[in-house]
């Protein structure tokens, strides 16, 4: 199968091996092709290590920054909840007669915030 012709190709122990597979499976033809020339040349296979470096150094910032997102969109998901939660409380609270300083202490919410619930 084609997986078994890849594993044979990460396994291979010489030119021959590698020329072997790549005449049964085109796109090991192109990957045999490519080895050879970075192979071949110092230059060229430094350069493609340090453009492998980069994507993968780009591939783990984006990680975490994508894990950063994540993480600040939970904790402001859970504030928003909890501020909505105080305003239920807020809104209990004023229908069943209580202080407006009594629900500014229950809730920790603003005067302003809790008058706003009134109209």
């Amino acid at each position: 199968t084609g997986l078994w012709d890849w594993l044979k190709f990460l396994d291979a122990r010489s030119e021959e091996d590698l020329n072997m597979l790549a005449d049964k499976n085109p796109r090991l033809k192109t990957a045999v092709a490519k080895l050879m020339t970075l192979s071949a040349d110092e230059q060229a296979r430094l350069l493609a290590e340090s453009r492998e470096k980069m994507r993968r150094d780009i591939s783990a910032n984006l990680f975490e920054a994508e894990e950063k997102g994540w993480k600040k969109g939970r904790e402001e998901g859970r504030e928003e909840g909890r501020e909505e939660e105080r305003l239920a409380v807020a809104r209990n609270a004023l229908k069943n007669g209580l202080s407006l300083e009594v629900i500014v202490t229950l809730t920790g919410l603003s005067r302003e915030k809790i008058q706003t619930l009134l109209h």
